[in-house]
């Protein structure tokens, strides 16, 4: 008997909205066995699974993991094997400190491992833990904003790094900022603050048309050359990613339109997502750019393995999109008007399409939320297996780290 696991990871940002670590979150899967020690197991399978099939590099880009820990766990000698400068502990609620347990901590400590507390609320019967753990991690939703600012002073006198974890929007990180946590965990840099009375930046002009045309139903490489003529600077990178070697043997260059038509239109597309997000997400967390671009890539991976009959373009404009109007910070309403999308593009991205490929993008959501429960019907829908959707997660993430580190879209 063995039990199927997903791993999905949340960022963990610093006080500049650098990331810092990722969590590395693992629900069992609802059609694996169930047993009384799925928290010991998923962990250990998780573990393994990013070690040995999945590989850190793709996971982590060189930030520490975050993994739970249950009690069982933390006096298993295994632990100690993994390498205390990339993983870091987070001992669950459920641990009692008791002496065993508290001698472990010390030890581990000891061995340079970075240990947590998960979820405080500031119970006196976990008190011994802020003896031996480095950093407190706080629910911002199991308490109330005058107990979690209260907790940040009583903490910060003993000289440990707190994290807000559960952060969802840009005032309660204010708030924590404000109340001197270190470390934010949560969704507030996938929603802007909404400020009215103002338009998009309209230096990003020649930007929004190319993006326009992403998510237009009318898509040519003619309106492409357009766009892009009175842009010197995107007309270079233009002529330079057309004459890579994955392309054959370079050719001398007459016109943008031979760049185009040697790229092909879905290429073409390709080319433009990865010109535009990094510029659009400027003064951004590079998280939102990196998030965006793997559900772009886990849609289009979905829509090819449910057998849809839609263009695996328009699959990856939908997850890209998505974080549209993190990277635009603007209220995703006023970015499907100002971009012109297409009605079924549009329904997506404001949750009124209930068809496929409003599925495909509510799946990629909650799978990154790592919601087992929430992920089911939407799967159910598309007839995939939710171990399915875990393994494309997986391939879309190192996809995004081979093309951010290299800057080529692979196939």
């Amino acid at each position: 008997m063995s039990l199927e696991v997903h791993v999905a990871r949340q960022a963990i940002f610093d006080r500049t909205n650098n990331v810092v670590a990722y969590e590395l979150l693992f629900r069992p899967l609802p059609d694996s066995v169930s047993t009384s020690r799925n928290d010991e197991l998923a962990s250990w399978q998780v573990l393994s699974a990013s070690f040995l099939d999945i590989g850190l590099d793709s996971l982590l880009k060189g930030r520490r993991a975050l993994i739970n820990v249950p009690r069982s766990m933390l006096l298993d000698d295994r632990l100690r094997s993994l390498p205390p400068d990339v993983i870091g502990l987070e001992i669950l609620e459920s641990v009692e400190p008791d002496g065993e347990v508290l001698a472990a901590c010390r030890e581990l400590r000891r061995l340079g491992y970075l240990l947590l507390l998960d979820d405080y609320t500031g119970l006196p019967e976990f008190e011994p833990f802020l003896d031996v753990v480095d950093w407190i991690k706080v629910d911002f939703r199991a308490i109330s904003a005058s107990d979690s600012a209260r907790l940040a002073r009583q903490l910060k006198r003993r000289k440990l790094r707190l994290l807000a974890e559960k952060v969802e929007t840009v005032e309660e990180r204010d708030a924590a900022l404000t109340a001197g946590y270190d470390f934010f965990q949560g969704y507030f840099l996938h929603r802007p603050r909404v400020v009215s009375g103002r338009t998009l930046n309209a230096r990003h002009n020649t930007k929004l048309k190319l993006l326009s045309l992403l998510g237009a139903d009318q898509f040519t490489l003619e309106k492409v050359e357009s766009a892009i003529a009175p842009d010197v600077g995107l007309c270079y990178r233009l002529i330079q990613y057309s004459n890579s070697a994955r392309f054959g043997a370079p050719r001398e260059i007459s016109s943008l339109r031979q760049c185009l038509m040697r790229l092909g239109e879905n290429e073409t597309r390709r080319w433009m997502t990865f010109v535009l997000l990094p510029s659009l997400g400027a003064g951004r967390s590079t998280e939102i750019v990196d998030a965006a671009l793997t559900r772009a890539r886990m849609c289009e991976l979905l829509a090819e393995e449910a057998g849809l009959r839609m263009a695996k373009s328009l699959a990856f404009m939908a997850g890209m999109f998505t974080l549209m109007d993190a990277l635009l910070g603007a209220p995703m309403l006023e970015v499907v008007q100002q971009l012109g999308l297409g009605e079924e593009l549009a329904g997506a991205l404001l949750g009124r399409n209930r068809g496929p490929l409003g599925t495909l993008v509510r799946i990629a959501e909650s799978y990154e939320r790592a919601t087992p429960q929430e992920l089911a019907p939407y799967c159910a829908q598309l007839k995939l297996p939710q171990a399915v959707v875990a393994d494309i997660y997986v391939r879309a993430l190192q996809w995004t780290a081979e093309v951010t580190e290299t800057g080529v879209p692979s196939k």
